[in-house]
């Protein structure tokens, strides 16, 4: 009988039974773990409880200890990569299909909230952890569950996982475990019907005497089992002690609550390989060597001083520096020796291996230490070499951003089983400069409606110099062509204060299509504002809003803005044709303008009172005027 065909008063015995026995299964990934760990965060590991997280070790201080990384290459590898891959912050862009404008709207509205719970559950600065830990560890994994209304995170340690190693031999397991150490307060909390057997309960693996605080403690266990198939309802979830049963549900989803990433796929199993296990060999050779350099140095590296017996020189007076004095018969004056250490041999052979620790990670020179490779000197030649790098970890990369997409998943699933139990959800969706809070059965989709795709934060660089250079290469291939643009992508922090000013009439325009598109309003043109921006972002936004579909009512209304737009637009040309100066009209100048040539309605605001817009003309340019670029 399997595990999880047991009744609810004998699954907790098979539970502890089986999970002893795979903790035995995986002893051998459970050390390996440690030793990486030891190897990068050079402490002493090897005491620390696989059955718990009781940090018992010291750290590594002895002087001739081979643990101690004397030159720890692959924590400055792991530091470097976790660096440049962590500062991507992809979000997730829900597709869906193409002509639907009502899905797309919603789907944007979906894409915010779901940006608002990455912010709210510190995701992408937890994720950063979980990258470390693939790098490091076979697996990085965090947990997503529910608590009540609420959705948690947390960072889970491999080595308290454990399934069955031959069911995961060339696929995922159908069942995964869960054991670790809990506060017995935190468990009465959460079933305080079991208070008695909590309280009773304890703590198996011990390599001393419990403390007061390790007494608080007990073991806590949690199984999995995915259902077979989508008709069957064999799934099931289990939380329990020794000996008891706290929790027994139904399990429906088709994947562990865990989003897991690995920084490389292992050839067979379920767990992958890390940057450290593929370091470990040229990382032990290096230590090695230094270890022996390091011993030589001590012992050859004093000056000897050869002083003939007889010579009446006190030693006194050569003891003001390390060496030592060797007396010998003869009549040459003294004289000091100071040997070779090591031969050159040796140093040559540890910047070879050091060179080889940089070329298996695919980390460059320039990206780990800062400094520059010789024979670069261009910027295009620092960019091309930051590619080719960027290349060689494409895949790791690929893997990062598809565990957000993960996540993603797994918020809509437990906010629908939130929504389905309390009747809403609120969640907070971003804006540009702030959020506003929803409801999430208001922006809810069907999984058939939309495909999740993951969508980097910004395709620029991260350096001001690289944004620059690449923002200059745009506006020479014309794509840019306003200052506006220019300011809205370099998105300087400390610039923000005067380049905001320039993004006024972009962010304007925008803001009032949103407003036709979204809730239906009017906000008619404004004389102050860029009528000639305004009047060809409007044309550009009816002419995509008709492609897909959007409602007639929504379209005369952005007719009815470029409309009035080009009225104002007239009336101010033929003031300026007319007056004696070419000095700029007033507004009043221009709403009475086209009063009298009765262009614009008397109220423009009032939606009842709008004249029936015209319609653009064959001829009319729809494209963006062109502006001076700033120098």
């Amino acid at each position: 009988m399997y595990w999880y065909e047991h009744n609810n008063s004998e699954i907790c015995n098979s539970v502890v039974d089986l999970v002893s026995k795979l903790q035995q299964d995986h002893s051998e990934r459970i050390q390996s773990n440690l030793e990486f760990m030891r190897m990068y965060g050079q402490k002493n590991y090897t005491q620390l409880g696989t059955s718990g997280s009781l940090f018992k070790g010291q750290q590594a201080g002895m002087r001739f200890n081979p643990n101690v990384m004397r030159l720890n290459v692959a924590q400055s590898q792991v530091d470097t990569i976790s660096s440049k891959i962590g500062r991507n912050k992809p979000r997730p862009l829900y597709l869906t299909r193409q002509g639907d404008y009502m899905l797309r709207r919603k789907a944007k509205r979906l894409g915010d909230s779901m940006e608002g719970l990455f912010m709210e559950q510190k995701l992408y600065g937890l994720m950063s952890r979980v990258f470390t830990d693939a790098c490091v560890q076979d697996l990085g994994v965090l947990k997503i569950f529910r608590d009540g209304d609420k959705i948690r995170t947390e960072r889970v340690f491999s080595n308290h996982l454990f399934w069955d190693l031959d069911e995961a031999l060339y696929a995922e397991p159908r069942s995964m475990f869960q054991k670790m150490e809990m506060h017995k307060s935190s468990l009465i909390h959460m079933f305080p019907e079991k208070s008695q057997q909590i309280e009773a309960s304890g703590i198996q693996d011990s390599y001393s005497q419990e403390s007061d605080y390790e007494q608080e403690l007990t073991d806590c266990y949690e199984g999995w089992h995915l259902p077979t198939s989508e008709e069957s309802d064999d799934g099931r979830h289990v939380i329990c002690l020794d000996g008891v049963t706290l929790l027994d549900e139904h399990w429906n989803y088709d994947r562990f609550p865990f989003v897991f990433l690995r920084w490389s796929d292992a050839p067979l199993g379920f767990s992958g390989t890390s940057l450290v296990e593929q370091l470990e060999p040229v990382q032990r050779e290096i230590n090695s060597l230094l270890i022996r350099i390091q011993q030589s140095m001590a012992l050859m590296s004093s000056p000897y001083f050869f002083v003939p017996i007889g010579s009446k020189v006190s030693p006194n007076h050569l003891r003001n520096a390390p060496g030592t004095i060797l007396m010998y018969a003869g009549q040459q004056p003294p004289v000091s020796y100071v040997p070779q250490a090591m031969s050159g041999e040796v140093y040559n052979h540890l910047d070879r291996l050091l060179q080889r620790a940089y070329e298996i990670s695919g980390i460059s020179e320039l990206s780990a230490t800062g400094r520059k490779p010789s024979g670069l000197d261009s910027g295009v030649a620092l960019r091309i070499y930051t590619d080719i790098e960027t290349e060689r970890h494409m895949l790791t990369a690929q893997r990062y951003e598809q565990s957000f997409m993960d996540c993603a998943e797994w918020f809509m699933d437990l906010a629908e089983d939130i929504v389905e139990d309390s009747g809403s959800f609120s969640v907070r969706s971003m804006r540009k400069k702030g959020f506003d809070v929803s409801d999430f059965k208001d922006v809810r989709m069907a999984q058939e409606d939309y495909q999740l795709q993951a969508w980097p934060i910004s395709l620029l660089p991260s350096t001001p110099a690289g944004r620059v250079q690449t923002v200059q290469e745009l506006v020479n291939l014309g794509i840019l062509d306003s200052k506006e643009q220019i300011t809205k992508l370099l998105d300087y922090p400390d610039l923000s204060s005067v380049t905001h000013w320039m993004e006024t009439a972009e962010n304007d325009i925008e803001w009032r299509i949103s407003k036709i598109l979204d809730d239906n309003e009017y906000i008619a043109p404004d004389p102050l504002m860029n009528l000639e921006l305004a009047k060809s972002r409007m044309q550009l936004a009816y002419l995509e809003a008709r492609q897909q579909g959007v409602e007639q009512e929504k379209l005369d209304l952005m007719l009815t803005f470029v409309t009035q737009a080009q009225g104002m637009l007239n009336v101010a040309n033929a003031s300026q044709a007319e007056g004696p100066s070419p000095a700029q009209p007033t507004a009043q100048e221009i709403v009475a303008g086209l009063e009298q040539t009765g262009e614009a309605s008397e109220n423009v605001t009032e939606m009842t009172e709008l004249e029936t817009p015209m319609e653009l003309s064959p001829e009319m340019d729809t494209s963006p005027p062109p502006e001076t670029l700033p120098s």
